[in-house]
């Protein structure tokens, strides 16, 4: 490994973050995770190196967005691994706090974003989002990047994150990064190395079938959103997807679910594979 390989800050508190942040005095690119990480997450970093300026990448699962413990107790943890990966790619810093230094034990305050919560992830994971934020906004508010990076995969999050930057008019510029996926055509998720053969023989299922239904759009253009649920849930049943969370069709910023589909749309969906909860999604 190189010199410039072994370059990696790797910052654990608060205080010695913005110190060391202020004193750097540069241009900050953030990529928020929770480790774990994958080809997807490797891909934003390649989108921030590009800018040129300083990376920085956190990880931290934070929580106050699990509304299930044992979800949390089981969320994949790869820290050593995700350390040299970032090394690999040259990153500047790792910001890797832990929860008592991220909330103290009098911490009540939470940003609610409210509207874009109400449906999609929202209504199955109370509280998930109202996590998501206030680990954000607190990100953003230790490390004030200039710039920050999120995934495609996670799109309610991802519009939830541009609406909050906006209402409090934070002076950050959201990049928007491609799902990346298996060969399979399964998206990149921390969550698939907890998948049994069985089920990751089933998950690329997901994906074909939201491809399906893209192409009934193009060919005809004029949809109810009803109909093409209904063909979706068809064709999950029949290839042993049985527990659907949700099939949802909706505007791409407002997250209103639409009748009739137009071009820009988005169909996402959410999938349980045993104990494992899927999203994907795509734009018509």
């Amino acid at each position: 490994m190189s010199k410039k390989e072994n370059s990696l800050k790797i910052l654990k508190s608060i205080q010695s973050t913005k110190k060391y942040l202020i004193e750097l005095d540069k241009p900050k690119v953030l990529i928020p995770t929770m480790g774990a990480l994958h080809d997807g997450h490797l891909s934003l970093i390649e989108i921030a190196k590009k800018l040129n300026i300083h990376t920085i990448v956190s990880i931290f699962i934070n929580p106050i967005q699990f509304n299930d413990k044992k979800d949390l107790e089981k969320y994949p943890r790869t820290l050593i691994q995700d350390i040299q990966k970032l090394k690999a790619l040259n990153v500047n810093t790792l910001f890797t706090p832990n929860v008592e230094n991220i909330y103290d034990k009098n911490f009540q305050t939470s940003i609610s974003v409210k509207n874009l919560q109400k449906n999609l992830c929202g209504t199955n994971r109370p509280g998930h989002f109202d996590g998501m934020a206030t680990i954000v906004l607190k990100l953003f508010n230790i490390i004030k990047p200039d710039y920050a990076i999120f995934g495609k995969k996670d799109f309610q999050q991802l519009e939830i994150i541009k609406r909050m930057c906006l209402d409090l008019n934070l002076n950050i510029k959201i990049i928007e990064g491609k799902i990346i996926r298996e060969k399979s055509g399964l998206a990149m998720s921390s969550r698939n190395s907890l998948l049994t053969k069985n089920n990751l023989i089933l998950a690329p299922k997901i994906y074909e079938g939201l491809k399906l239904v893209k192409k009934i759009f193009t060919s005809s253009n004029k949809l109810e959103s009803q109909s093409v649920i209904k063909k979706l849930r068809d064709f999950y049943l029949k290839n042993g997807l049985k527990k659907i969370d949700y099939i949802e069709i909706v505007d791409k910023e407002t997250l209103v679910k639409t009748k009739k589909i137009k071009k820009g749309d988005t169909i996402a969906v959410a999938i349980k594979l045993g104990k494992i909860r899927l999203i994907d999604n795509l734009q018509f």
